[in-house]
């Protein structure tokens, strides 16, 4: 058979392409952001099963009408064929995630009913209530929104009564928040307000995720053992829970100082896990460290909750230590796609309904493909303590997420340049600090009562920009923008990247 990669186009309008076709890599991307495609114009527009396999049809018959007529098939077309397919299945794959059963208490909206299931989440502690998410008998799930001080707790068989109602859409400040779509991603289309709640029977959860999440709990319970608050809802906050762990009002604090970003789950947790378990396991062979390692990793992402910055991290350092096990180079971008693809795979609804999804990609794209060239440029700068990539990164991030922000918040924070600067360097020692320190304490309290000292240092200076910069009465500006603009703002982002690569490579 003739290879399809050295047959010359006979059709001008492919010519420009040809030469990237070449590399066989270049077919896998076209394939995944064709899928891209196909799963957010399916997030806007309501596309039918059919015309998805109308597409994957028409994709097909040009193939092997290609094949026939001509006995060969050109570049052009390849590039074509993997568009329209991978376009068409986009949409069939959102279509497939989409589909659900109308509910049985549809007839029930608006009113007081009761009903049993089993607690399929972690409890939620808001600061003044608590949520939850019930699984029905019919396999239906239910946000539960009860009482802050609810003794549930995961695998519970539990009796509820409350109001149940369609979820909606959230309208602050004149911007509109698609919340029922967000809430579908994980196949929650009711919630039920003010419940009350009895436990009928503990532990008909899952045990893998039972055992995990108490751990979990345990981790963070002798975290406030050994630190105060709020340096011990921080150090929880860094390490294992996230923005759950802490009060409201700090993380309007770190929003508007612009240090969100250290308190979300993400590839800095998976560093310090695996740093920790890699030295744990250093008794064992190379091979069989990375396994454990790799097992420690996925162990963490079911605990943590599996939220999309976590997954994205993990799968990127899962290839990673497997691009070392099996003698590959590791590439960060393919890492990234790779992870991009995976997660839609399993969710396409994350793609537009997610935030955290889009911000977690967007701050992975500036690091690697931003943050160098400003790097590159701040010659002046000294290395010292990592000050020069300090500041690319944050720059690099603030450039990259800041369309993103004005257009979904309507926020920006105009102190994160130098909030960052004076806590990036001090992040990971405290995470790595206050880790050690609390598995320690599992031992005893006293024994770790050095570690204590130093993690509590570092979470009081980190704590103490925050206030600082962050009650600043202009550390955030309000500022909104429309869609159109976004994408221009972004476009401009690309094409300036763009340039730039190409004088370096020159």
């Amino acid at each position: 058979m003739e290879d399809v990669t050295h047959i010359p186009c006979r059709f001008p309008m492919f010519h420009a392409v040809n030469h990237l076709l070449r590399d066989r890599h270049i077919r896998v991307f076209v394939f995944v952001w064709g899928f891209v495609l196909g799963i957010l114009v399916s997030s806007f527009a309501n596309i039918s099963p059919l015309t998805a396999l109308f597409i994957l049809f028409l994709a097909a018959s040009i193939f092997c009408g290609e094949k026939i007529l001509h006995k060969k098939v050109e570049r052009g077309i390849v590039l074509m064929v993997l568009c329209y397919a991978a376009f068409g299945i986009g949409i069939l794959r959102f279509d497939i995630k989409d589909f659900h059963n109308p509910s049985i208490y549809q007839s029930s909206l608006g009113t007081k009913i009761e009903l049993e299931g089993t607690v399929a989440s972690e409890l939620e502690r808001r600061d003044v209530s608590a949520r939850f998410i019930l699984k029905t008998s019919t396999g239906e799930k239910i946000l539960v929104t009860t009482d802050m001080y609810s003794p549930v707790r995961y695998g519970d068989v539990i009796h509820v009564s409350g109001t149940i109602k369609e979820p909606e859409r959230i309208e602050e400040d004149g911007r509109s928040f698609n919340y029922p779509e967000y809430l579908a991603k994980d196949d929650i289309y009711l919630t039920m307000s003010f419940a009350d709640v009895d436990v009928i029977m503990h532990g008909q959860g899952n045990p893998m995720k039972a055992i995990l999440f108490s751990i979990k709990n345990s981790f963070i319970a002798k975290i406030q053992l050994i630190l105060p608050e709020p340096e011990s809802s921080l150090l929880a906050g860094l390490i294992v829970a996230g923005k759950d762990a802490m009060p409201k009002s700090i993380l309007d604090v770190f929003t508007r100082a612009g240090l969100i970003h250290i308190v979300v789950l993400s590839g800095s947790n998976i560093t310090i896990i695996a740093e920790f378990f890699r030295r744990v396991f250093s008794f064992l062979s190379r091979r069989k460290r990375a396994f454990a390692t790799l097992g420690a990793i996925l162990l963490f992402v079911l605990m943590t909750g599996a939220s999309s910055t976590i997954v994205r991290a993990a799968i990127m350092a899962i290839a990673a230590i497997g691009g070392k096990l099996l003698g590959r180079n590791y590439s960060a971008p393919r890492a990234l796609l790779s992870a991009a693809f995976l997660m839609l795979v399993l969710n396409p609804k994350i793609l537009v309904f997610d935030p955290s999804f889009k911000l977690s990609f967007l701050a992975t794209l500036a690091l690697i493909y931003v943050a160098p060239i400003i790097e590159a440029r701040l010659t002046k700068i000294p290395e010292k303590f990592d000050l020069r990539s300090i500041i690319a990164i944050t720059f690099a991030t603030q450039i990259v997420v800041f369309p993103y922000l004005l257009y979904s918040m309507g926020n920006v924070s105009i102190v994160a340049l130098l909030s960052n600067i004076l806590v990036l360097p001090l992040v990971p020692i405290a995470m790595f600090v206050g880790f050690f320190a609390t598995v320690i304490a599992f031992l005893h309290p006293y024994i770790a009562l050095p570690f204590t000292y130093v993690s509590h240092l570092l979470l009081s200076w980190i704590l103490g920009v925050a206030n600082v910069l962050g009650t600043i009465r202009y550390a955030s500006l309000n500022i909104s923008i429309s869609l159109a603009l976004t994408w221009l703002f972004y476009a401009g982002i690309i094409f300036t990247v763009l340039k730039l690569r190409s004088r370096e490579t020159l």
